[in-house]
């Protein structure tokens, strides 16, 4: 008894740390009261996931970003390498001048004088400034796609992982799901057996605490089984935080 009462109370405390992580994961106000609502119907209904799937990782956000980055490398290299070319700009102006000797007649008369220009500017010489500006925005172009492969293979690497620990958990699931089958089905004719006076009630006692034992059981394989089709559903990329 005391065993039980120190786990339940190490189980509570656990709980309640969970929770407050949950909320902080969620934004959820710390003073804020959470009820958690949970349907172990509905969790057993969405356990199962297709195992024939293939890892694709360009539906990774990651693949996303560094897609994006890839297009902004190739811009900066295009820019380096258009500063060997000369480059053509304009002006140009328009004034009005007002000027008269008599203050009362100063904008009667207006003297205007206009400008245009062209300058034509040939990059000569720059101290290799630009062949290395170009080198360097090329190196990163092929430090990108090198970050591509990298995250390919991690992500297959993770799928295979993921994939390898849902099917271990499946297995378990199932294997502990007939086993709470029996034992229920155990419980309940040692019961009927206990109310015909064939049975003594200790085995009432030892059937009801394997039945227990198998419930916690299986709800644990549930949770790993839930957790680990959450992992193969993140190295699909379908779940995205």
């Amino acid at each position: 008894m005391n065993n039980a009462q120190a786990l339940k109370k190490t189980n509570e405390e656990q709980l309640r740390a969970k929770l407050e992580y949950l909320k902080s994961l969620m934004g959820y106000p710390d003073s804020a009261n959470l009820e958690i609502e949970y349907d172990s119907l509905q969790m057993e209904k969405e356990v199962y996931l297709d195992t024939l799937q293939n890892a694709d990782y360009t539906n990774r956000i990651e693949y996303r970003l560094l897609e994006t980055q890839r297009s902004l490398l190739e811009a900066n290299l295009k820019y380096n390498r258009w500063s060997f070319l000369p480059s053509l700009s304009a002006n140009g102006a328009y004034n009005l001048n007002y000027q008269n000797n008599t203050f009362s007649k100063l904008y009667n008369v207006n003297y205007p004088n206009s400008f245009a220009a062209l300058s034509l500017n040939f990059p000569i010489f720059q101290g290799g400034k630009r062949r290395a500006d170009i080198q360097a925005a090329q190196w990163e172009l092929e430090r990108n796609k090198l970050d591509m492969i990298g995250l390919k293979n991690n992500v297959n690497a993770e799928f295979t992982s993921a994939m390898s620990n849902y099917k271990g958990n499946l297995a378990n699931y199932l294997a502990l799901k007939e086993n709470l089958s029996l034992a229920t089905e155990v419980y309940d004719v040692i019961q009927m057996q206990y109310r015909s006076g064939i049975k003594t009630y200790l085995e009432v006692i030892n059937s009801e605490t394997d039945l227990r034992t198998a419930q916690i059981n299986y709800y644990n394989a549930l949770y790993n089984l839930l957790a680990s089709k959450i992992d193969v559903q993140k190295a699909l990329g379908q779940i995205n935080y």
